[in-house]
């Protein structure tokens, strides 16, 4: 009996073994890897990093599965035969597709690297709903492939599930045409970022300073501080305009002279203007045009072209109303005066 016992003892040894270095060897991998990624982090690009560090715990998983998968193979029972077998390995590669599967789960927030070059256009610190969402994306994508290489180890038909859930999804898109449609024109607008949060933007008939960009729609805020939602499918069909990403604001304006303006007088003051406005710091030289464009029904019309470096809108306006009073006090030291639509009654003369 004494002997049976040692023998079987003997037997159980490996299986014993491999137990303990089920429960061991994990915890001892996960500390090494831990120190190694911590001192490579500054030598790692930073996505790579995310991917070792993502399939720490699921490569230690394994590891631990993979001794209990052999623990259990090499069990030295009776009832260790062919189907113990079959079932044991389909158990091994379900946990092996799972923890593969979790690895990838983990590593959503590569997605937000991604996105890292169009951070320069959208805030994305502040408005984190687009890195949530790419990443929610991703790990759906992740929970659906794993959920189907899973069922197929099981032995389900894939191939007709797979023709079921596009039926369903063709029905479902059908459904929801125009939430997808807008869902689609807001990760474009995230990827091609015509515009971010803050600049001013014209949208066909709106303009305005942009607030927020979400899935559906994109709102922004009209100069009479009016907040305008605008969908993200009308937004991309229209023109945009971004005048953030202009240089220099155009200047275009109509000076209306009367008629007894003198030829001497108009020479003048387009000098003069040219001149005075060639002086200001905030108007670029070298498009400053002042001619005379037309002669009007009440007006000599002078045509002033120019463009100003000062891009905030608000203090456009304020350059504008500076330049403006310039003008006026300029036209009045040339003597001339601005011309108003006017109408002369010839009265006949009584007999």
């Amino acid at each position: 009996m004494q002997e049976f016992a040692l023998s079987l003892l003997f037997q159980l040894l490996p299986t014993a073994l491999l137990l303990l270095g089920s429960l061991v060897l994990p915890i001892l991998y996960t500390r090494v890897i831990r120190r190694v990624l911590d001192g490579l982090h500054g030598h790692l690009t930073e996505w790579l990093y995310i991917l070792f560090d993502s399939y720490v715990q699921p490569t230690a998983l394994i590891i631990r599965a993979t001794l209990f998968y052999i623990a259990l193979v090499v069990v030295p029972f009776s009832f260790a035969n062919a189907t113990y077998q079959t079932i044991l390995r389909l158990l091994f590669d379900l946990a092996l597709t799972f923890l593969l599967g979790l690895g990838a789960w983990r590593s959503a927030p590569m997605c937000r690297l991604l996105l890292r070059s169009a951070q320069n256009k959208l805030d994305l610190t502040t408005n984190n709903t687009m890195g949530r969402f790419f990443e929610n994306i991703f790990r759906a994508l992740v929970a659906v492939f794993t959920g189907i290489a899973m069922l197929d180890r099981l032995g389900v038909p894939v191939a007709g599930l797979l023709t079921g859930a596009g039926v369903a999804g063709l029905a479902i898109s059908l459904a929801a045409q125009s939430t997808l449609s807008n869902l689609i024109a807001g990760i474009t607008l995230v990827l091609e970022h015509p515009f971010g949060i803050g600049d001013y933007v014209i949208l066909g008939s709106s303009e305005g300073t942009v607030e927020d960009i979400s899935f559906r729609s994109t709102r922004i805020r009209t100069t009479d501080n009016v907040a305008v939602t605008i969908e993200n499918s009308k937004v991309c069909s229209e023109y945009i305009q971004n005048c953030n990403q202009r240089s220099s604001r155009l200047w275009q304006f109509t000076l209306g002279l009367t008629y007894d303006t003198t030829r001497e007088q108009l020479n003048k003051i387009c000098h003069d203007l040219a001149q005075m406005l060639k002086e200001q710091p905030t108007v670029r030289t070298d498009t400053v045009t002042v001619t005379v464009d037309k002669f009007n029904d009440y007006s000599i019309d002078v045509l002033v072209r120019l463009y100003v470096t000062t891009l905030p809108y608000g203090e456009f306006l304020e350059e504008k109303s500076r330049l403006n009073l310039k003008i006026m006090q300029l036209v009045a030291d040339a003597g001339c005066s601005f011309a108003f639509p006017t109408t002369t009654l010839d009265m006949p003369a009584q007999k």
